[in-house]
């Protein structure tokens, strides 16, 4: 549903062209490419599950895992925006679940600055933000507190050179 609004805001304000034959989308069209995204994030994110967690990330080609960037599961928090903006409040909050159970940030890693501060930080602001949308119980004084803000500043915390906390 949050998808179709997203897809009918943006369409209302720059509508779509094919610009190979000057072609405008028809809603039905528009459906239709719906779907069809969400076919394909289902089929990367159910191999994922199948064949790669709890490591980062699938490695297509030999169905397995591999542990890119700290061995976060990092593909499950990708994946938190994607399955609300796709509708799948049961998997947003199972996957928050998991995540809350089993990440733990006090790893001795070669960790990627850039990519944890985008991927992990990011992807667990952006689904602390969310998690009012996907129906999470959420904790008095959200959006200032809440276990996936806890998450993002622990991941954070570990970025810091040591003993240098800063406050805001």
């Amino acid at each position: 549903m949050l998808m179709k609004y997203l897809c009918t805001a943006f369409f209302c304000v720059f509508p779509i062209v094919n610009h190979a034959t000057g072609k405008e989308f028809t809603e039905h069209d528009m459906a239709h490419y719906r779907e069809r995204i969400k076919s394909m994030f289902y089929h990367a994110y159910n191999s994922y599950l199948e064949n790669a967690y709890p490591y980062d990330e699938l490695r297509p080609l030999t169905c397995d895992g591999q542990d890119t960037w700290g061995s976060f599961s990092l593909t499950l928090i990708d994946a938190l925006d994607t399955l609300l903006i796709l509708g799948n409040k049961t998997e947003f909050q199972r996957v928050v679940s998991v995540l809350q159970e089993n990440i733990n940030f006090d790893s001795d890693v070669n960790a990627s600055v850039f990519e944890t501060n985008i991927r992990v930080v990011g992807g667990l602001l952006s689904a602390h933000l969310l998690s009012k949308k996907a129906g999470m119980e959420l904790e008095v004084g959200w959006p200032c507190s809440g276990p996936l803000l806890r998450m993002a500043e622990e991941a954070a915390r570990k970025l810091l050179p040591e003993g240098r906390y800063y406050s805001t």
